[in-house]
Order: C-alpha cells, then structure tokens, then sequence
C-alpha cells in the first residue's frame, strides 16, 4: 500500500527539536521527503537520524533571523531538485520579557523570524505549490495569541499576526487543492518549555489551567499535522486548531 505522503517533500523549519522534530519525523514515517531545517548541526543529527531507520530526509541550515535566509533556502533546494509540497512553519523566537523591560533585541529578533521570516518562505515557496496544484501549508501559532502569559506579550502579538497572514491567504489564495492552516499548542513539554516548568510551582499551575490534566507532548501535534497534510484533510482550509487539552476553555 502506498504511504499516504509517498513522493511529497515536506520543509519543515525549526525540524531539529521539539514539535518540529515530532512533525518532521511523522511526515517521514508517512513516506515524505523531510527537509529537517534548523540554524545549527542539529538538522544534520536529525536528518542522519532519520535516514538511519529507513526514512528520507535531509538536513538544511539557515538562521531565519537573516532576511536573506529563505532565499537562501529556495535557492539551494532547486539545485537539489526538491520542490516542496508541504511547509511548515514551526522555527520561532520566544523572548520571555515584560513590557516594561522589552528590549530592542527582543523586538527586532521575534519580528525577525515570527513575522519577517514568515513572509519571505510563503513568497518563496508558496508560488510553486500554487504552479503544481498541490500545497499544504501549516503555520505552529499558539494558544497564548488569545491568552499570553505576561512575560510574552511581544512574542504572543507577533503569533497573532503570523495567524492573521495565514488565514488572510486561506480566505484570498483560491488555488485548487493548496492549504493554509493553523495549529495552536498549548503547555507542551519541549526543551524550550523546561526550564520554566522546574520553576517552583509552575509546572502545578499550568495543570491547574488544563482540562485534561497534564501537560502535552510534542507527538501530540504530530498527527493532526499529518492529517492535515494528506486528503483525509484536504477541505480543512483556515482552521485554527487548538492542541492544548482545553486550555483555552
């Protein structure tokens, strides 16, 4: 039987850990080429990683931070011959700074990569998916676009204005069988997440905001990304999809 993602090429940024990790690797598993993007050697552990246990995949290493960086990408990818049917827009600069004390590197670096970047791979890569009649577009927000925390206020408004382009295109792009969609994680425990869950009872307030009791694993974005990515998904189109056990509630 054929994988439901045999012959696709999925870019998936910020692939090297965390939810993007979990995505890459299931889309692999689902018989896509997985570009394992990130801006260090990690992508190349994960693409090696990968290869290893029979999936196919390759690393690609560019900082998002740098306007030339998807450019970069594009460029690069056509010389290998990969044209990608699946983006997902998962990298992201989380700087946990009050309002008071928000800093200008702050600022310029989450704009950088949560919004500038965001623009320049959909204008890079987005044409040709609309050319080949396929695109599956998937933008990692957050439930924190409705709700942030105090110390996220810059980094929660530049999530919300990521999911305002992504829908903007579902609603006007009007290209046959080319999505764009929104997943939005909740308290999920990635590296990055951590250090702040082992800050005394933060970890127990968290839990007490959720549902369902306990706190998310990036797996558990994994397959509703990979849903999205086949035709079992194909008529979801601008949905904004909270992966939070209620969270938001």
């Amino acid at each position: 039987m054929l994988a439901p993602l045999a012959e696709r090429v999925a870019l998936v940024t910020g692939a090297a850990r965390g939810i993007g990790l979990a995505i890459a690797t299931r889309l692999a598993e689902a018989g896509a080429h997985a570009i394992i993007h990130d801006r260090d050697g990690e992508a190349e552990a994960v693409a090696a990683s990968l290869a290893a246990a029979g999936h196919s995949a390759e690393p690609l290493i560019h900082d998002l931070a740098e306007p030339a960086a998807p450019a970069a990408m594009l460029a690069r990818l056509k010389e290998a011959g990969r044209a990608p049917d699946i983006l997902v827009l998962c990298a992201s600069a989380e700087i946990r700074e009050s309002w008071q004390t928000l800093s200008e590197e702050a600022l310029q670096l989450q704009s950088a990569v949560n919004l500038h970047a965001t623009a320049r791979l959909l204008q890079c890569f987005l044409p040709g998916m609309i050319a080949r009649g396929f695109g599956r577009v998937i933008a990692i927000g957050s439930v924190q676009e409705a709700r942030a925390n105090a110390d996220c206020l810059y980094y929660a408004a530049t999530k919300a204005a990521q999911t305002s382009m992504i829908l903007t295109l579902a609603r006007t792009l009007r290209a046959p069988d080319v999505t764009l969609n929104i997943i939005q994680p909740g308290a999920i425990r990635t590296g990055r997440n951590e250090a702040i869950l082992r800050q005394p009872g933060r970890e127990a307030l968290a839990l007490e905001r959720i549902p369902l009791r306990r706190l998310g694993r990036p797996a558990d974005c994994a397959g509703l990304a990979l849903l999205l990515c086949t035709a079992d998904g194909a008529y979801l189109n601008g949905a904004e999809i909270a992966v939070d056990g209620g969270m938001r509630l």
